[in-house]
């Protein structure tokens, strides 16, 4: 009997304690949920202090929990935690490719805080493409819990000035990163606004003659439509707006022929096609630079 009656009071208290914790959980709940739903749980609070209203209410709130979780994001982020107890944990991250990128920033741009199972692979790429020096990404899971990175990196082509700062870009003109690295000092300087993006294809004529990106100190481009190339000893060079490798051409002849950028000799302009216009120092004159008897050059002023 008093066993009986320990486990009525006991079954009781329980009761009473539902009861009252239902109590206080309904009625602020129910304010918080749609209006059909509301008129739901204003109607289980009336029956909750029968058995069957104490079940419903019971119920009601385990629903309303996971509506909680559904509208606040949670039941996915919930799903996924027990996706990482499960063994789907992402544990395992090769990277490939990498040279100028460090692994931490790889890994930071991953955020792999998850299972394996919901990684978004395509957004991982497109964050991984932030990074100054990859040009691509290509980002592939395996099962159970490894990811693969590979990565593709922008390579340094030339140097690029503008208003003061210095950068290094890369073949399509897209810059990478500031100057900083006395590795890249050798690469050629482009100067100017717009010069990154004019600079692939002019470099594409100007490589095609060693001799002359031997001397080449800067490059600048003059008013958005031609270069002008500062080499050692103080030579400038005017280039035309079309047929630049022709012109290079003549320029790399009249040097060897006569050893043209090895004289005394402020600047020359190959801007028309059918001359080579040379400036001299103040004082000198063209039987000075050509003396070898070959007056291959006119002398004259230059226009910009």
């Amino acid at each position: 009997m008093r066993t009986v009656r320990v486990a009525s009071d006991v079954g009781a208290t329980f009761v009473d304690t539902l009861d009252r914790a239902l109590g206080r959980l309904l009625r602020p709940l129910a304010n918080l949920l749609p209006r059909r739903l509301r008129r739901a749980a204003e109607k289980i609070e009336r029956q909750r202090r029968k058995p069957i209203g104490q079940m419903a209410a019971a119920g009601f709130l385990l629903a309303a929990f996971l509506y909680a979780l559904v509208v606040g994001g949670q039941i996915g982020r919930l799903a996924d935690s027990l996706l990482v107890v499960a063994g789907f944990g992402i544990d395992d991250v090769r990277i490939t490719g990498e040279k100028e990128t460090s692994e931490i920033s790889v890994l930071e741009k991953l955020d792999i805080a998850g299972s394996l199972i919901a990684f978004d692979a395509a957004k991982a790429q497109e964050r991984l493409a932030e990074l100054p020096w990859i040009e691509h990404a290509v980002v592939r899971k395996f099962y159970p819990g490894t990811l693969a990175v590979e990565i593709t990196e922008r390579q340094p082509f030339a140097l690029w000035q503008q208003d003061g700062e210095v950068s290094v870009i890369d073949r399509s003109g897209t810059s990478i990163v500031p100057l900083d690295e006395q590795r890249f000092a050798g690469l050629p300087l482009m100067v100017g606004g717009g010069a990154n993006q004019t600079a692939p294809d002019f470099l594409v004529d100007l490589l095609a003659e060693p001799s002359v990106v031997a001397q080449l100190r800067a490059a600048v481009l003059v008013a958005g439509r031609r270069w002008d190339l500062h080499l050692d000893h103080g030579v400038t060079v005017k280039l035309p707006e079309k047929h630049v490798r022709q012109a290079l051409a003549e320029l790399v002849r009249l040097d060897k022929e006569h050893g043209l950028l090895t004289r005394d000799v402020v600047v020359v302009d190959l801007r028309l096609p059918d001359r080579v216009t040379v400036r001299l120092p103040e004082g000198r004159t063209l039987d000075d630079v050509t003396s070898d008897g070959a007056p291959v050059l006119n002398q004259g002023k230059t226009r910009t």
